[in-house]
């Protein structure tokens, strides 16, 4: 590591310091170059993985997050005959994962986190109806299965899980599946697909807000790095739907904010993922 300039020498005696500095001498820039409102270059690979019924892989500047959906058949809940489920899994790189500097359980507890804030997306926005997972009512079902596997943490996992949903789902279709009469056993015909159902003009997209402290005012970071989110005084995490209906709103940590900063924080959010919405879109 280079400690020639004292810009360098500072990030790595006080990170929280430097950046405290740079921000406040720095009128709406970052050190790396963004502006505050700026997101990082996105880079999209659809339906790439064989064994999977749909996949992505999401590149949001150093992030990067595949999502793969399988599913399995299983027996229907009997408080609903006609209902699939879903289950959703978010997995660290195990480099990360067994960090150092003993931060192992509250990555575990992030990861938990996040898998049920994508799992609470998915049922709150209905982006996918359990009973169209129904193959014959109480008899059999599907299991959906949505994991998440961040091959590189550079911060903003939730938008990047978010969108690699949602480019996947396009992409995803299952075996035919039928019950045979005499044994009620499924029979699959894996060479006849299907596209899965699911609500295309819900398309929940994520935007997370670093809000730090400035000298004067809040200062607000669209689309933070990793270290942006280490030092941050509080993320926020905005769940907007396509027409921009809430979806989900969770705060972190940090003082109360006011009526007038959390509209703040929306409009912010919402031009964010207007942006994201309409890369989405490139790959229809």
């Amino acid at each position: 590591m280079s400690l020639d300039n004292h810009e360098e020498l500072q990030k790595f005696i006080d990170l929280s310091e430097h950046y405290r500095t740079y921000l406040d001498e720095h009128d709406n820039s970052r050190p790396d170059g963004r502006l505050f409102s700026q997101m990082r270059p996105v880079q999209i690979l659809d339906n790439f993985l064989q064994h999977s019924y749909g996949s992505s892989m999401i590149r949001l500047g150093n992030t990067t997050v595949i999502c793969s959906i399988t599913g399995q058949l299983t027996k229907p809940s009997l408080k609903s005959l006609r209902s699939g489920f879903i289950q959703t899994v978010v997995l660290l790189p195990r480099t990360q994962a067994w960090s150092t500097y003993g931060r192992r359980q509250q990555i575990i507890n992030e990861n938990l986190t996040l898998s049920q804030h994508l799992l609470d997306i998915i049922y709150k926005s209905k982006l996918i109806n359990l009973e169209d997972l129904c193959i014959e009512e109480g008899k059999w079902v599907w299991c959906l299965q949505i994991d998440f596997q961040c091959l590189n943490n550079d911060g903003n996992l939730f938008d990047s899980c978010l969108f690699a949903l949602n480019v996947a789902l396009r992409h995803t279709s299952f075996p035919t599946v039928k019950v045979d009469p005499d044994t009620q056993k499924p029979l699959v015909y894996t060479k006849d697909l299907q596209n899965l159902e699911y609500n295309k003009e819900q398309q929940p997209l994520c935007c997370t807000i670093a809000v730090y402290n400035g000298a004067q005012e809040y200062q607000y970071l669209i689309d933070p790095t990793l270290e942006e989110e280490t030092i941050a005084k509080s993320l926020l995490h905005y769940v907007l739907l396509k027409n921009d209906q809430i979806c989900l709103v969770h705060k972190t940590s940090g003082a109360p904010f006011s009526p007038e900063k959390c509209h703040h924080c929306y409009s912010l959010a919402r031009d964010y993922i207007l942006q994201l919405r309409s890369k989405l879109n490139q790959q229809n």
